[in-house]
This record gives C-alpha cells, sequence and structure tokens, in this order.
C-alpha cells in the first residue's frame, strides 16, 4: 500500500482514540491508560483492513497477504505511539539487549552475542532527543508514576511499553545520554542451553537435581551473561503445582506467562517513590511481606539491598529451594557482597553474623561467565558447606573450577562427600556423564 493510505489509517486511528478520550473527559469517566489505547488502535486498524479487503475483493482487486496488512499494521502502531520512532525500531530487533546513545548521533546496539554495532542517529539533534525523552517522562506519569526530566531533575529511570529499562541524563552531562537495558524473554530449556555451550550434560543433571532436591542457590555473574536465562530454564524444572513467589524490581522471569509449567506463580514488583518522595514499595518489604503467602519457594530476580537479609531468613525457616540472582565476580565474591547489601538499610550488620546466616541458608553458588570464545557459560559452582566461629568466613567447596576456556571442569581436591553425592544422584545427578565427555 501506498504512503497515502498509510497516512489515512493514522488519520482514522488518532481521531477514533481522540474523539473517546474526549467523551471520557466529558462524561468524568478515567482516561484509559497506553495498553488500553494500543488494544483499540489494533483494533480500529484490523476493522478497517477487513472493510477494505472486502471493498477490494468486491471489485477483484488484489489486496495484502496477511504479512503485508501486519507490517502495515505495525508501521502505524509506530508513528502514532512513538515518540522516538529511531529507537523503536530497534526496540523491535530480537538481537539486541542493550542501546545506548551518546547523544542524538552517536548510537551503538549490543548484540545477543556480545558484539557491538554502531546505528544511526535516533534524532535529528540533541534537543529533539531530550524533548522525546521529557515526552517518554510525561507518558509514565500518566500511567500512576510521576516522572520529569528537567535541568532541575537531570536524571530519569523508567520502564518503556515493552518492558525495557531507559535510563537518561542531561544538563549535568556535556550531551544528552540514554541506556537502554531491554529485558529479552529468553524462554530456554536446559536442553537449549546444553546445546548452546554453556554447560554439558553432566552439569545440566547437576543442576536439575538442585532444583528437584530443594537447595537454596545463588546464579552470579556479570551483567549479560545469562543469569536470569539460566535461572527461568531452572525453574521449569520444578513441579507445576509448586506455589512459587517472585519478587523482581520489573518484570524479567515471566514464569507466570507458561501456565502449563507453572499455574501457581505470584509476582511482586517494585514501586518506585513518587516525586513527592511516597509510595515507595522496595523487594525488602516485599520480601518480609511474601511470607504471608505461604510460598514454597521465593526467588528473587536480583538480590541488591537490604532484601537479602529476608531472603536469607525466609530460606532458614523452612522455604526451601529458593533462588536469586547476584552481580558478583566470581563465585567466592557473592560472600562479601552480602554484609553490604544488608547495611543498604541503615541497619549496621556485622560482617560474622551475615555470614553465619548466609551459611546457614544457602547451599550452592552457581557463577557464570564468558568463555575464552565467546559462549556463556557456567564456569564455577561452589558448595556452601559451614561457618567457621574463629575466623567468622564461610567455609565454601568449589565443585566445579574454570577450565582452560574459562567453562567448568570437576575440581579433583573438592569430590562430593558421599551423603551429598547419594542425594542429588537421587534426584538425577549423572556424575558418569562428566566423565563420559558428553557435552552436546
Amino acid at each position: 500500500m501506498n504512503e497515502q493510505f498509510e497516512a489515512a489509517m493514522r488519520r482514522t486511528v488518532a481521531d477514533e482514540i481522540g474523539a473517546y478520550l474526549a467523551r471520557c473527559e466529558t462524561e468524568g469517566r478515567p482516561l484509559p491508560d497506553e495498553t488500553d489505547r494500543r488494544q483499540m488502535a489494533r483494533a480500529v486498524l484490523r476493522r478497517e483492513l477487513d472493510v477494505h479487503f472486502k471493498a477490494a475483493h468486491q471489485r477483484g482487486q488484489p489486496w495484502m497477504t496477511p504479512d503485508e496488512e501486519d507490517r502495515l499494521i505495525e508501521v502505524v502502531m509506530t508513528s502514532v505511539f512513538s515518540v522516538m520512532p529511531g529507537l523503536d525500531r530497534y526496540l523491535t530487533r530480537p538481537d539486541v539487549t542493550d542501546i545506548d546513545a551518546n547523544g542524538f548521533d552517536d548510537v551503538r546496539l549490543t548484540l545477543t552475542d556480545g558484539t557491538e554495532q554502531r546505528v544511526e542517529s535516533i534524532a535529528n539533534s540533541d534537543a529533539e532527543l531530550i524533548e522525546a525523552i521529557q515526552t517518554l517522562a510525561r507518558r509514565a506519569g500518566q500511567e500512576g508514576i510521576e516522572k520529569e526530566f528537567t535541568p532541575t531533575r537531570p536524571l530519569l529511570d523508567l520502564q518503556l511499553f515493552d518492558g525495557s529499562r531507559l535510563a537518561a541524563a542531561a544538563w549535568v552531562t556535556k550531551r544528552p545520554y540514554i541506556s537502554v537495558r531491554r529485558h529479552l524473554l529468553v524462554d530456554a530449556v536446559q536442553d537449549d542451553l546444553v546445546a548452546r555451550g554453556m554447560y554439558d550434560r553432566g552439569i545440566q543433571s547437576l543442576l536439575t537435581a538442585l532444583v528437584r532436591a530443594r537447595k537454596n542457590a545463588v546464579i552470579a555473574g556479570g551483567q549479560g551473561v545469562g543469569k536470569t536465562t539460566l535461572l527461568r530454564a531452572l525453574l521449569h524444572e520444578c513441579a507445576p503445582s509448586e506455589r512459587t513467589i517472585v519478587l523482581e524490581q520489573e518484570p524479567e522471569l515471566h514464569l507466570d506467562a507458561r501456565p502449563d509449567l507453572h499455574d501457581q506463580v505470584l509476582v511482586f514488583m517494585e514501586r518506585p517513590a513518587n516525586m513527592e518522595g511516597k509510595g515507595e514499595v522496595s523487594l525488602a518489604d516485599l520480601s518480609r511481606a511474601v511470607k504471608r503467602f505461604r510460598p514454597k519457594r521465593i526467588v528473587v530476580g536480583e538480590v541488591r539491598g537490604p532484601e537479602v537479609i529476608d531472603m536469607l531468613e525466609a530460606m532458614t525457616q523452612g522455604i526451601k529451594g529458593s533462588w536469586c540472582t547476584l552481580h558478583a565476580d566470581s563465585s567466592y565474591s557473592v560472600f562479601p557482597r552480602l554484609p553490604v547489601y544488608a547495611r543498604k538499610g541503615g541497619h549496621e550488620w556485622r560482617t560474622g553474623d551475615v555470614y553465619q546466616l548466609a551459611a546457614l541458608a544457602l547451599n550452592f553458588v552457581i557463577f557464570l561467565d564468558w568463555s575464552s570464545d565467546g559462549r556463556r557459560v557456567v564456569s564455577e559452582i561452589r558448595h556452601v558447606e559451614s561457618y567457621d566461629s574463629l575466623s567468622e568466613q564461610i567455609v565454601t567447596n568449589e565443585w566445579f573450577v574454570a577450565g582452560p576456556d574459562g567453562a567448568a571442569l570437576r575440581n579433583p581436591q573438592a569430590p562430593i562427600p558421599v551423603r551429598l553425592l547419594d542425594e542429588l544422584m537421587a534426584h538425577g545427578y549423572d556424575p558418569t556423564l562428566h566423565e563420559a565427555g558428553v557435552t552436546r
């Protein structure tokens, strides 16, 4: 279809939504949020395309294929709702994990394979980029969370319509900067991760056993290394009926989107304060509250603050099989981070006290890293043994260590204790798969 037809469709959508909003204001009804407006727009577009299809069919004229109709709908939707079409075209790419703009004309993409790509501008000037960011902030305010991006509030953090997270800065920087972190839903199962070379069949059977034996564990690693992807794949090993509570800053795991695998998932999300500093609900608040909802497992998308204490206490109070992710640069460096996070809540926790609680609560740390050939891999698996009160340190054994390429290999210096080995084998661990060299 030509540009005139696209323009006519845009006018029809804009006119109908505008008329509906005017009626809402006149009648004192609440205005629809952006999700509802987008649903209305798609319904209008489908209706109009159906009318034109029938007219073309009656005249014996050719019409668009279903794929062409879908492409037209996306073009019109982008032009009607987007304040930054240049950004939107990268948000729709399935291979993009991060978007960074260092000014309007210096735009770089980080792809799922870890490579970086420089692309064309997302605005015509820095001033236009700032104006677009301000419009995004106002839209966020219309959806219930007040946002402002001005010289007096030069830093912005908000969630975009597709769930991506945008951070912006201006006036305190030489140029306006934005960074968008996309939360790609990689709905992989463990077989997929083995096929990608993240770990071998032996580790697959071990991780499965950790979940089924209801061990408490942390998945650690740097940004973008696949912590959420691995956590989601491992949670697919849970019994479907398990009552699982998920705590997240923003939706990433989406376990509730798979009712065939998880039919009782309760999702709690952090809420930031408004411009007056009111209404904040932190992960620490949620982690205390969710214990009253009778969870069988608690999953924290990412631990980064005082919620660590409530999570560890829950693990020691019978809520077994709980998992979380955490940023760290090795499996052992997880532990020094715990007291730092605990103190963010304003409490002067002693390091020894936090370590003692962690030793009681945690069973394993799985560390992810990049291999020498660019793969995301399980690099270390550490078992938490106990707490040594004399040294005030956590005693651990590193069952798997990084091999020459960075991928995990059995550590001959740390054999798995017989009692634990028997338990894990009863839940599916097969150590012979390591010996057989079965890696794919």
